[in-house]
């Protein structure tokens, strides 16, 4: 039966042996190929992982198988013929064995742990690879969230902000036109405003662009203008209507030689083959006339006297003064 034990743990040993070289052959070729998912970025920290828990079961299942070899030995020695010594001699030879076995048993331990311990480095640096690539995702994806926050922080903030427009209206002389109305429409959206005395009005408008028309006195004109970012000014010209009927106001003034206007003094406008006009002063000795351009002769009469100017209208309303002296 010892024959038969030791022939057992023999067998046991061997398919150990075989087990254990199987399970490092598996080990070398699981490693390189980690190696290389490692080096394409990949992380085979689990499936190292998954490998070493396996091979430390198998130690421990093959321990155990030892460990119940061993004792039905005992236990068969023990229970021998009944001859002490040899039994004790034998179990002395078998002990020796045992040390033995053990002896080769530890040595394929440590191998076994160096091994592990080295398969665990290796998952270790894979798990170091896999954190640096963590932290390279990371900071992927910090760079991508800081473009991306940047580009909607000027679409987010810009969308809702609004700038000053001004419009400042004035006629052809670069005067305020203080009685002019400016409306501001964009895609169907319009606001009004009535300018100032200085022909000046204010939007607040958001970036976009805005027709804007301003008008007076029936008469408009407008401008496109764009906001971008900016408070902005736009000025519009309005051309007041000037339509010529061809007469102009022609206002006689008589006076004596003291300057004090004379009531009542009869004025009269003349040309060559044109019908002459009179009227009388009124209290301020004023007289007016409608005429159209041309050269006229002014007389003013009172109490006998008399005097006269020659007068040109072009273009424009005109005023004569005429200063009758008594003799």
């Amino acid at each position: 039966m010892r024959r038969n034990a030791r022939q057992q743990r023999s067998e046991t040993r061997s398919i150990q042996t075989n087990i254990q070289i199987v399970l490092t052959l598996s080990g070398v070729v699981l490693l390189a190929a980690g190696l290389l998912l490692a080096a394409s970025g990949g992380s085979v920290g689990g499936t190292f992982s998954s490998v070493t828990d396996s091979w430390d079961g198998t130690q421990s299942t093959d321990d155990e198988s030892d460990g119940v070899d061993s004792n039905p030995d005992q236990s068969t020695a023990d229970d021998g013929d009944g001859d002490t010594e040899t039994s004790d001699s034998n179990s002395g030879d078998e002990s020796d064995g045992t040390g033995s076995d053990s002896g080769d048993t530890g040595k394929t331990d440590e191998s076994d742990s160096t091994d592990s311990d080295g398969s665990d480095g290796d998952d270790s640096g894979a798990d170091n690879n896999d954190g640096d690539d963590g932290d390279a995702d990371g900071s992927d994806d910090g760079s991508n969230d800081s473009e991306t926050d940047g580009g909607d922080g000027s679409d987010g903030t810009n969308d809702d902000e609004t700038h000053t427009l001004t419009a400042v209206v004035e006629d052809g002389d670069g005067d305020p036109v203080d009685d002019a109305t400016v409306e501001v429409d964009a895609f169907g959206f319009a606001e009004d405003s009535t300018v100032d005395n200085d022909g000046e009005a204010e939007f607040d408008l958001e970036d976009g662009n805005y027709t804007v028309t301003a008008s007076a006195d029936g008469t408009e004109t407008e401008e496109d203008v764009e906001i971008d970012g900016d408070d902005d000014t736009v000025t519009l010209t309005i051309e007041q209507d000037d339509t010529d009927d061809g007469m102009h106001t022609l206002t006689a003034v008589v006076e004596d030689e003291d300057g004090d206007p004379i009531e009542n003094a009869t004025v009269e406008v003349e040309k060559p083959w044109f019908d002459s006009s009179t009227k009388s002063t009124d209290d301020g000795g004023e007289a007016e006339f409608d005429l159209e351009d041309d050269t006229y002769n002014v007389i003013a009469s009172a109490d006998g006297t008399e005097t006269e100017e020659d007068v040109e209208i072009d273009g424009d309303d005109n005023t004569v003064t005429l200063t009758l002296v008594e003799d």
